[in-house]
């Protein structure tokens, strides 16, 4: 009897011992690749983990650096000085909390204590002195969510499926005060503005209309209709393409696909479909050079320009205009033929204008344009005359 009852806790402890290792090979874990938060540079990466209760939720971030190896204290430092929603608390050696807060979790300790662990199992020295390589795994854990393999072996999992963190990021927006380019009539206004990629550039216009609602392909449709420099394509209810080409500015798609926002969220519908209201801003960017801050919800940086409508002027081929030095450094000089009340317009690659005179011209005139007052880069001067009008292109140096 007491054989068989030996014998029987003998087997309940081997079959323990065992199913609670294959427990323990579930240690939630994420793969790099789906990460979506890199913090710092460098051809080495580690994944940080932080698994807290109440409620319980893993999330992680990327590291990347090029020493051989780092102090799990310097990638804690790095990730908080980076992004404001994540905290940690230390005395000494010893870490004494760790907090996420993004406006709806507010994550900190629920237990008495934190654990970590590198690569699955307890961290050899505290958080000041532990080292982590490439392809390390760095898992923080409040210990009243996790379990232990074994008792008495501090070495414990967490459980809970790891959600990578997305960046902070602003999507980028104009006043409508700013807009230089109207297209339409009425007392509702909205804002139209597309994110470009190589080089990230940000354009904007305004529409105006009367009605309660607009589809936003009556929007673009009469912008194209209205600005000669703007166009787009598309295939059934998705746009394949939008582009700007003005002088030597060639925009277009360079991602893989274009995204809709309608006031900083993805648009509902196509943009044969989606309706936009008065103050409403539409966007429409190249993934390639948007932030995801949300599964499916993208956001552009790129500091938005307005666009001028005083650039689109009907060209003369009658009038002789040439500029002189090109490049330029400190002035330039425009020589031409002109009649009566001659214009010298100066615009920046955006349609800006930033510099105008006005000459009463009697046959051939040469006008000084002060370049140095003007940054480095590409400009386009406009002569026009009461018969034509004759644009050319300045580099500024």
């Amino acid at each position: 009897m007491r054989f068989k009852n030996f014998t029987l806790l003998f087997l309940m402890g081997i079959f323990g011992l065992f199913t609670t290792n294959l427990f323990a090979q579930h240690d939630a874990t994420i793969d790099p690749a789906d990460i979506r938060y890199w913090i710092g540079e460098g051809e080495n990466e580690a994944v940080f983990i932080v698994n807290w209760n109440s409620p319980d939720t893993a999330l992680a971030w990327g590291y990347r650096f090029n020493e051989e190896t780092i102090l799990v204290k310097e990638m804690m430092e790095k990730i908080a000085d980076i992004d404001s929603r994540f905290d940690f608390l230390a005395a000494g050696g010893m870490v004494e909390d760790i907090t996420f807060n993004d406006g709806i979790l507010d994550l900190s300790l629920s237990g008495m204590y934190w654990l970590y662990n590198v690569n699955g199992t307890m961290a050899s020295y505290g958080f000041e002195e532990q080292t982590v390589a490439d392809g390390d795994y760095v898992k923080w854990g409040d210990e009243s969510c996790a379990t232990e393999v074994q008792a008495g072996s501090w070495n414990f999992v967490w459980t809970k499926e790891v959600a990578p963190v997305y960046p902070i990021a602003s999507d980028a927006t104009i006043s409508p005060d700013d807009i230089l380019f109207w297209v339409g009539e009425g007392q509702h206004q909205v804002v139209f503005i597309v994110n470009w990629n190589n080089p990230n550039m940000a354009l904007a216009w305004g529409y105006r209309f009367d009605g309660e609602m607009v589809v936003v392909k009556e929007v673009m449709d009469a912008i194209a209709a209205s600005d000669s420099r703007f166009g787009y394509e598309a295939a059934g209810t998705m746009v394949t393409d939008v582009t700007y080409n003005y002088g030597d500015v060639s925009l277009s798609l360079a991602g893989m696909y274009w995204l809709l926002n309608v006031n900083g969220t993805m648009a509902w519908y196509g943009f044969d479909e989606q309706t936009v209201a008065d103050g409403d801003y539409v966007k429409w960017g190249d993934e390639s050079c948007a932030t995801e801050i949300a599964q499916w919800t993208y956001v552009w940086e790129q500091p938005v320009e307005p666009v001028s409508n005083t650039t689109g002027i009907e060209e003369g081929a009658s009038l002789a205009v040439s500029v002189y030095p090109n490049p330029a450094v400190g002035e330039a000089w425009v020589n031409f033929d002109g009649v009566g009340e001659t214009a010298i317009s100066v615009f920046d690659m955006q349609g800006r204008l930033v510099n105008v005179q006005s000459i009463n011209a009697i046959g051939e005139t040469n006008v000084r344009i002060e370049t140095s007052r003007l940054g480095s880069g590409v400009y386009y001067v406009a002569v026009r005359d009461a018969n034509a009008t004759k644009t050319l292109k300045l580099v500024v140096k």
